[in-house]
């Protein structure tokens, strides 16, 4: 096991890029008098329906600070834009629904409302993208990870399936889960699982299962999980726009 002295996770960003930089300030003062190795999990949804997507990315690949070890988290909504990119059916339709389009114009691609009235054609909105964004960028979103284990923690998007061992889980529940059988039950998992995906209104810190997405696109509220790996405390920070 990596021997991190702190473990920072943070939940959907969603473009919200002034949030996510009072986040990491607040979690570079949180460390600062911290010495080691740290370990900071982001869990995925960096894009869509926000207003700064490009800036945002932009700021994730940005953030180095000395001592961190940083691990990104694929997230349902950076797979949709995958899917599109790689021409996957029905994707663009799926992609809109779900906020593409503030992506889209924060890499520049404009008029590409066609549910009423198809502007432009799928394939010109997809060679728009592929050409307009940073080549630094593209190798982030390919690079994002499914999930990511540390001690008796489980890291992942959305959730798992409780009936599956936790190696053998489907990429489409780890990124898409929203089932009763994972949100409600009460039971210990292999791991607690650490999540995002599913917005509250505050975070939920169960015995099972800790849900960082407080709706920072809705709410102005972003949140961070933080580990003291020597003591097992776990406190909350958040920060409101």
């Amino acid at each position: 096991m990596n021997n991190y002295s702190q473990i920072f996770v943070v939940g959907d960003i969603h473009g919200c890029h002034i949030l996510l930089a009072q986040i990491h300030k607040k979690i570079l003062d949180k460390s600062n008098n911290t010495s080691g190795n740290k370990l900071l999990v982001y869990l995925g949804d960096y894009i869509d329906r926000g207003p700064k997507i490009k800036e945002t990315i932009q700021a994730l690949l940005d953030f180095q600070p000395d001592n961190f070890q940083q691990i990104f988290l694929l997230g349902n909504h950076e797979q949709m834009m995958l899917d599109f990119i790689n021409n996957v059916p029905d994707s663009l339709y799926l992609w809109m629904l779900n906020g593409g389009d503030e992506t889209l114009n924060s890499y520049g691609i404009k008029d590409t409302v066609f549910f009423n009235n198809e502007t432009k054609s799928k394939e010109t909105i997809r060679g728009e993208l592929v050409n307009n964004i940073p080549k630094n960028h593209l190798k982030f979103f390919h690079n994002l990870t499914l999930s990511y284990k540390w001690g008796d923690y489980f890291f992942v998007h959305a959730g798992i399936d409780p009936d599956v061992p936790l190696n053998k889980q489907d990429k489409n529940t780890l990124i898409w889960q929203r089932k009763s059988k994972f949100l409600d039950n009460t039971k210990l998992f292999e791991k607690i699982i650490v999540h995002g995906h599913t917005p509250q209104p505050k975070i939920e810190n169960l015995a099972n299962r800790i849900n960082l997405d407080t709706g920072a696109f809705y709410t102005g509220i972003l949140s961070c999980l933080i580990i003291n790996t020597k003591t097992g405390e776990k406190k909350f920070i958040s920060t409101k726009n």
